[in-house]
């Protein structure tokens, strides 16, 4: 976990100047030969940080449209806390991760030659492209996948829609035979490596967990492919402990270049000594605060006080209209000393969201090592411990508060399945918290935790709770043929419309 992001400027300014690009299809296909001489581990870090996105799509896409849809955090107007349409919003995902991370993914692989001494880098290449590739075909449905980024060698730049069930089984496919082919005796990034400092024993983990992921989001639309990947992906080896996290750490400056894009933008623009419209949401605090979880006093606090004491954190309701007392003082903030630093790591996949996964899957009866009250337990601890790497300001969660939990708040090994699986997939939510966009597909396909709909006048659903977000309607323009072929098969362009693997 020690992968600070130790850019080097002058190397990476170069790389932006001349690889990166603002948005869309059009700027990611521009000039497939602008790099002559590639600083080739320069791109490849820049490709990793670019991963989970900046600070355009996780403010706009994550913060307040996905993270407040399934109430973590809610604001007064946000478009997730009152399923409101932003155009610009709901389509910052789309356009940002075309126009940059998968823009930089594309270009390298353009660049780098199919030879054993790049083979480690790009099968690594193929792992972030699943990562952003989910999260795109998760929040909007159908993308373009197979024809995405063939200007840099195809000539193709309105690309076509691929259904999601073709994309599901690409990603599979990816995520296997790029896990299998990594190899140890050969080259890789060395430092430019960011995530796992070109360890290929954890990067073969990661693959095998971000598997998993993939597998268990078949779990109705195709439960018997689900259990083979789930099990496939288990008997290759997934992660075994934090350490094997996927977690990417920021530095406190230069604000907007090494700093965490989640938190960043929340510090300049809204946070405003506990002034912010975007508080935690009354859903999560009062879990936490209903179950004496001792992780509430490292995740919030009241920012105009610095008063985390647990017992006074309080959330904004999600369909609130104006704050309770008029004073949003008195509302709970992200810890400004742990988890919204603007240094603070971004967990992008965890060991404990793994071991959940893996309790699911034995409650499901698949074949995954040990009972789901293991693996639960297991998650639960790791879930608690993992929140060590946000700093020392406020004190760990002890043995002793784990185990005061866990006895207070058991598995339920005597409930039914559902009653299981939701007791799973909750605490997913709670270690999930800033990444809305992954709480937000588990949500939808698990249906849990239980949210209460908003039924907001200004809203678009009616009062249910969105199913996807809308495309960027840039599209519209530039690929209007391949757009409306997409909805024709999928549904209507709505925030109501089911995506393939959302079966009620």
């Amino acid at each position: 976990m020690k992968n600070n992001i130790k850019i080097f400027c002058a190397a990476i300014v170069s790389v932006i100047t001349l690889a990166s690009c603002d948005k869309g299809f059009e700027e990611m296909n521009t000039n497939p030969n602008a790099l002559t001489d590639p600083a080739i581990k320069s791109m490849f870090t820049l490709a990793e940080i670019y991963v989970d996105g900046q600070d355009f799509s996780n403010t706009r896409g994550n913060n307040i449209y996905a993270a407040q849809i399934v109430q973590h955090f809610s604001s007064l107007g946000g478009s997730g806390s009152k399923y409101t349409y932003s155009s610009e919003y709901s389509a910052a995902l789309f356009g940002e991760s075309y126009g940059k991370g998968l823009n930089q993914i594309f270009q390298l692989l353009s660049v780098l030659e199919d030879t054993p001494e790049n083979s480690n880098m790009i099968q690594s290449l193929r792992i972030m492209k699943v990562l952003m590739f989910q999260k795109l075909t998760d929040t909007y449905g159908e993308v373009p996948y197979f024809e995405a980024g063939k200007g840099y060698n195809g000539n193709i730049f309105s690309p076509k829609y691929d259904t999601q069930e073709a994309i599901y089984n690409d990603l599979l496919k990816e995520l296997d035979e790029a896990g299998s082919a990594l190899d140890a005796s050969k080259p890789f990034a060395g430092s430019a490596d960011l995530y796992y400092q070109s360890d290929v024993a954890r990067w073969k983990k990661l693959a095998n967990s971000v598997m998993l992921r993939v597998a268990m989001r078949l779990s109705k639309v195709n439960p018997a492919k689900a259990k083979e990947y789930v099990e496939k992906a288990y008997s290759k080896g997934v992660f075994t402990s934090n350490d094997d996290s996927l977690i990417l750490k920021h530095d406190a400056a230069p604000v907007g270049v090494k700093t965490n894009p989640i938190t960043s933008a929340w510090i300049r623009n809204d946070l405003n000594g506990g002034e912010s419209n975007i508080k935690f949401s009354k859903t999560f605090i009062d879990l936490l605060k209903n179950t004496n979880d001792p992780r509430l006093r490292i995740y919030a606090k009241l920012e105009a006080t610095g008063d985390n004491d647990p017992a006074h954190q309080q959330g904004l309701a999600n369909d609130a209209k104006e704050f309770p007392g008029g004073d949003k003082k008195l509302f709970s903030d992200p810890n400004t000393s742990t988890v919204l630093r603007y240094d603070a790591p971004t967990l992008i996949m965890s060991f404990a969201e793994v071991k959940f996964i893996l309790a699911e899957a034995a409650v499901r009866g698949w074949s995954v090592g040990e009972s789901a009250q293991k693996h639960y337990e297991d998650g639960v601890r790791a879930a608690m411990t993992v929140l060590t790497i946000f700093g020392d300001k406020v004190p760990a969660v002890t043995n002793a508060e784990y185990n005061t939990y866990m006895t207070t708040y058991p598995f339920k090994s005597a409930g039914t399945d559902a009653q299981k699986i939701e007791q799973i997939i909750t605490q997913k939510w709670i270690v999930l918290l800033f990444n809305g966009f992954e709480a937000f597909s588990e949500y939808r396909r698990t249906g849990y935790p239980v949210l209460v709909p908003v039924n907001d006048p200004t809203g678009e659903t009616n009062g249910t709770i969105p199913r996807r977000l809308i495309y960027d309607q840039s599209e519209l323009l530039t690929n209007e043929e391949n757009y409306k072929a997409a909805i024709q098969r999928q549904g209507l362009d709505l925030m109501t419309t089911r995506i393939w693997w959302d079966k009620i």
